[in-house]
């Protein structure tokens, strides 16, 4: 569970991190933490580390609090050592999160979250009304 269960401002957001795997394989679906101040719509994506979409899933039959899943209509492939960037969107601007949790990366072999630094900013952001 994060540090903070509801933070954030009241506008909508996309929020992501990087991520690579050591081998090839198949992304199904992404999660995140939802606090109870986050209502509304979410939609979870997966994208390349230049912003092009792969995937895109809307979350259902969601609980008021806790971890999230959805899974894309299709596993996406993905290569090994290639960067990608997880995400969802929430129009309501609320989300969960833990001040600097990827100062020194997240390792999960074999998915492994690039630590602050090693290839700009983890923890990536995007104001706006829709995915971006």
């Amino acid at each position: 569970m994060p540090g903070i269960a509801d933070s954030g401002p009241d506008s909508a957001v996309e929020l992501g991190v990087t991520f690579r795997a050591d081998i090839d394989g198949f992304i199904t679906g992404v999660r995140f933490y939802k606090g109870s101040g986050n209502t509304g719509t979410h939609i979870g994506n997966l994208w390349t580390s230049t912003g092009s979409l792969l995937a895109s899933a809307t979350f259902a039959g969601e609980t008021v609090s806790g971890w999230q899943q959805v899974n894309f209509g299709n596993p996406v492939a993905v290569t090994a050592n290639t960067v990608y960037v997880a995400s969802y969107h929430t129009n309501v601007g609320h989300y969960s999160d833990d001040q600097n949790y990827f100062v020194s990366g997240l390792d999960n072999a074999p998915l492994h979250a690039a630590a602050d630094g090693a290839s700009g900013i983890n923890g990536v952001y995007s104001y706006g009304s829709g995915s971006s």
